[in-house]
């Protein structure tokens, strides 16, 4: 019996706790940071003063009392709304269609959050999204009025910083908190912004071709120039070469005469040198001749004298004067052999210095021969050298100039091809820019079939001859197979999706549906580029 006891006290025990537990749990809430808990039914005084019927607890936890006390929650995560507005008359009266993307929540700050509290409060989300949509749409129109088309499409930070102040009095009002507001796409109905782009497209491509036209004038030009500075250099090469050859010819003849004149003169000097040597050789040996025949007509009469002498004087002094005559006779054959010798010296002195002047002009003959050769030949290297310039050196000259500015008149198209290319690429990147999503899309749906080709490229050359579908016994292998097809198509949409953020199935359905009032969103397309190099 007392162990009965026990385990019906332990028991009791035991449910009262989880009694209490139980009761705790359904009194305490707790609440989460993304969540306001309102709390009515018991009347408190706020920090300006004012009563009201409920508290609120934003984080944290609560205990509220049963009967006497409502809960009611709500909600501050992020609210997307998507805005379009269309018919939207700007600045100058032209009608616009914007689309925007906002992100909106229950601001959790006082007063906002009384004002929220007053006015939503246990009303569905579809509504609240409702409202503040439609307040939103109301301030785009009003922020629309006061800018005109251009501002809106090219300054659409500034128009999203109009919109946020226009609305942040009604957004106050209803206890709402505008986190983020982005312009998507601004489209007119009449095609105004189009016009406008495909203006400054014509003006930028215009003034491609007029710079292309300026360079291809500007190249021709100084190509002519050139020709006609090569043709001037070589005009002036073959006068430069004519008067070097008349020059050249004139000293030939300078020089000729000189060496004529130099030969002449040595062959003067050694004929005057041979006269004087053959005079004063003839000179002397008539001077000996006539020494000679003086000294003989005076040894004949010293011969005569003594023999007188010694016919008057005695027979004994005949012998005397014969011998005496004899050594006379002797002394006169001696001297008349040494003027011989004397004679046949001078003769060889005369002929050897005739001689050696006579080498000396030849030696200068040949000096000036060679010297005016020399002379000549200087003259000859200038005149090659001169010629070479003319005929290689100014044509490879004027060749090179000319080519050069041919590659230059050949690389200016180009050149401004290319940047008539890259202006209009530039301007297709700003029209894709400014076009939002619909400009990716277009961008995206161009680029497909290229992209759809790189990959039929890839499988080109697979032939299948024939499929076997394998069934492992449950009968579902021939509808699989018939499924793989789609499945596959389906996964290449979601990759492309994935890679490029643009659902391609969502634009064919969009591309399928006809459009109202005539309006279409902006498809930019790449913009042709026409050379007229």
């Amino acid at each position: 019996m007392p162990m009965t006891v026990t385990l019906v006290t332990a028991f009791l025990i035991l449910l009262g706790i989880f009694l209490v537990l139980a009761l705790i749990k359904s009194f305490l809430i707790v609440v989460p940071p993304n969540r306001v808990l309102v709390i009515s039914g018991r009347s408190r005084r706020t920090e300006e003063g004012d009563t009201v019927g409920y508290r609120v607890i934003r984080g944290g936890r609560a205990f509220r009392i049963p009967v006497l006390e409502k809960v009611s929650w709500m909600d501050l995560t992020t609210i997307p709304l998507d805005l379009s507005i269309e018919n939207a008359y700007s600045k100058g009266g032209i009608p616009l269609k914007i689309h925007a993307v906002a992100n909106v929540k229950i601001n959790a700050q006082e007063p906002q959050l009384s004002n929220a509290i007053e006015r939503f409060l246990d009303v569905p989300r579809e509504n609240l999204t409702s409202i503040v949509r439609d307040t939103l749409e109301g301030n785009l129109r009003g922020v629309v009025a006061t800018l005109t088309p251009e501002e809106i499409n090219e300054d659409r930070l500034r128009f999203a910083e109009a919109l946020i102040e226009e609305a942040e009095h009604d957004t106050n009002n209803l206890g709402i908190k505008l986190d983020t507001l982005k312009i998507q796409n601004v489209t007119d109905m009449g095609g105004y912004l189009d016009s406008i782009g495909r203006r400054k497209t014509a003006e930028v491509l215009k003034e491609a071709r007029i710079a292309e036209a300026e360079r291809n004038a500007e190249a021709t030009q100084a190509e002519a120039q050139a020709q006609q500075r090569s043709q001037v250099a070589q005009a002036i090469s073959q006068q430069a070469i004519i008067e070097e050859q008349n020059k050249l010819e004139v000293r030939r003849t300078e020089l000729n005469a000189i060496q004529l004149a130099r030969q002449n003169e040595a062959t003067v000097e050694s004929e005057l040198a041979k006269v004087r040597a053959t005079q004063n050789f003839e000179q002397e040996q008539a001077a000996l001749e006539a020494t000679l025949r003086q000294r003989r007509a005076e040894a004949q009469r010293q011969a005569r004298t003594i023999e007188a002498q010694q016919n008057a004087e005695a027979a004994e002094v005949e012998a005397q004067a014969r011998q005496r005559s004899q050594v006379a006779q002797t002394v006169a054959q001696q001297a008349i052999l040494e003027r011989e010798n004397e004679l046949r010296v001078r003769r060889a002195e005369l002929e050897a210095i005739a001689a050696a002047r006579e080498n000396e002009a030849k030696v200068s003959a040949e000096r000036a021969r060679v010297v005016a050769e020399q002379e000549l030949e200087q003259e000859r290297v200038v005149l090659n050298q001169k010629r070479l310039e003319a005929d290689v050196v100014a044509p490879a000259r004027a060749r090179r100039e000319a080519e050069l500015l041919a590659a230059q008149a050949a690389a200016a198209p180009i050149i401004e091809e290319g940047r008539a290319k890259a202006q209009a690429v530039a301007l297709m990147v700003d029209a894709f820019r400014q076009a939002g999503p619909e400009g990716e899309r277009a961008y995206v749906l161009n680029m497909l079939p290229g992209i759809v080709e790189q990959f039929a490229a890839s499988v080109q050359g697979m032939q299948i001859d024939k499929l076997t579908v394998i069934d492992s016994g449950n009968g579902q292998a021939t509808r699989s197979a018939m499924q793989t097809l789609p499945a596959n198509i389906i996964g290449m949409v979601e990759q492309v999706e994935n890679a490029t953020g643009v659902n391609l199935l969502s634009l064919l359905q969009d591309r399928g549906k006809p459009r109202g009032n005539g309006a279409s969103a902006v498809q930019p397309s790449p913009v042709p580029v026409k050379s007229d190099a």
